[in-house]
């Protein structure tokens, strides 16, 4: 039975995107579940899977822009893949427990050819059998040339090989050719004659200096996003720094154990997500957006983490994270990320955020003004932690700091309201004993 293979529907505003990559090869016989191909949109790259077992014909080449609900393929059920080669019954000697016999040498049938290149290794092998009896110079010369050293004529005292043998052979080979070896100067050059010019590097080609490919369909809407924000926003960007010391050693202190108990590891990030709907809880001018002539107050905490991957920057929601510990949220931002990187992530995902969070940080940045997501108000941007000076109490001590940066729509929120939100994230994460005792 023939069944055909459809690009699925990925949510109702996406009507058409890219099959960016076949996982099967055509012909291939595969099983229900399978991955099959990727396919992106605009919105979000995902891995479809085969919804029946059969031999694959494949229709739309990678590459190709296909219409959601277009045939892509086909399978023909009639074919289902060999059992496992496991439950194949195995030799008499292995059923019985016996060892598996040595390999028995051919005496009848046709002859087999040796593996390329076998002969002449074993012969340079001989020859390098007896490499104790070159000299350093000899030996340096054979291994930087690669030279079988049975080729060469020896000329030196009881048949031994010189360094002179070598130049003489290397020069041979040379002028046969009409070149002369590197490392081997010509003639000329010993005769103390002035070294020739070098030959001038090859030009590139215009093909060879500048390359141009499409944009995928998620890098087109990146793009259209990032203008967007800047066209329809009035975008700022307050900057903070917080002190990471007690942060730094709860994290190192507690790493192993929380791993043991909660089989994750233990990031910054979970703290930071606290923090954060913390924060909105105190200034929830934050958590709004404008729609028309009105301002929208979102009640409920769902906040997007920035993932970057291989096809783009996707930015995944963590639901109701004020409702939340540490470990269920450091398993979700871990699944997450995972899911983004494996374009297992769907629509629904990315939907219904109130407020972003990127970490560039993990990237080495320093410092940044983070892009705000429309119709977003707010997104945190965190950024390396670095041992720098600072005052204490009258002394300076070296601690480890992190630049916080707060980009918000400036329609929706005022300049006191993002100093006491991004001053409210640094002391929390300054002091997560706190955030962890809720008080």
């Amino acid at each position: 039975m023939m069944i055909d293979v459809k690009v699925p529907s990925v949510g109702e505003s996406i009507t058409e995107g890219l099959l960016a990559e076949w996982l099967r090869q055509d012909g291939d016989v595969v099983g229900t579940d399978d991955p099959l191909y990727v396919l992106e949109t605009d919105k979000v790259t995902m891995t479809v899977n085969s919804e029946h077992a059969g031999k694959l014909k494949i229709v739309a080449a990678a590459g190709e822009p296909v219409k959601i609900g277009q045939t892509v393929g086909t399978l023909d059920t009639s074919i289902q893949a060999p059992a496992a080669a496991a439950s194949r019954p195995e030799p008499e000697s292995r059923r019985a427990g016996e060892p598996v016999k040595a390999a028995v040498p051919q005496t009848s049938g046709p002859a087999l050819n040796p593996i390329a290149g076998l002969p002449t290794a074993k012969a340079n092998l001989a020859a390098m059998a007896d490499s104790d009896s070159f000299s350093p110079a000899v030996r340096r010369m054979i291994e930087e040339y690669r030279l079988d050293p049975g080729a060469i004529p020896a000329t030196g005292r009881e048949g031994r090989l010189t360094k002179e043998d070598v130049i003489a052979f290397l020069a041979r080979g040379a002028q046969a050719q009409g070149q002369v070896p590197q490392g081997i100067e010509p003639e000329s050059r010993r005769a103390g004659e002035p070294e020739r010019p070098r030959e001038k590097p090859r030009e590139r080609t215009p093909a060879e200096r500048q390359t141009r490919v499409p944009m995928t369909p998620i890098r087109s809407r990146i793009a259209e996003r990032m203008l967007l924000s800047q066209q329809s926003t009035a975008t700022l960007t307050t900057f903070n720094e917080a002190d990471l010391g007690a942060l730094v050693d709860l994290r190192k202190k507690y790493r192993e154990t929380f791993k043991a108990a909660h089989g994750v590891d233990l990031t910054y990030l979970p703290f930071f997500v606290k923090a954060v709907s913390e924060a909105l809880d105190a200034v929830p001018e934050l958590a709004s957006w404008i729609e028309g002539a009105e301002i929208v107050r979102n009640n409920y905490r769902d906040v997007g983490i920035a993932v970057a991957a291989e096809q783009g920057l996707a930015v995944p929601v963590l639901r109701d994270v004020d409702r939340k510990g540490i470990p269920q949220l450091q398993r979700e931002i871990e699944d997450l990320a995972r899911r983004v990187r494996e374009k297992r992530i769907t629509l629904e995902d990315l939907k219904g955020a109130v407020f972003s969070i990127t970490n560039a940080g993990s990237y080495g940045a320093l410092m940044g003004t983070p892009i705000l997501n429309p119709p977003q108000s707010g997104i945190l941007g965190m950024y390396t932690i670095q041992d720098r000076p600072v005052a204490r109490d009258g002394q300076v001590l070296i601690r480890p700091m992190m630049v916080l940066a707060l980009s918000y729509d400036h329609r929706a929120v005022d300049g006191k309201a993002a100093g006491t939100f991004l001053k409210h994230v640094a002391e929390t994460v300054a002091n997560p004993a706190r955030m962890l005792l809720e008080i």
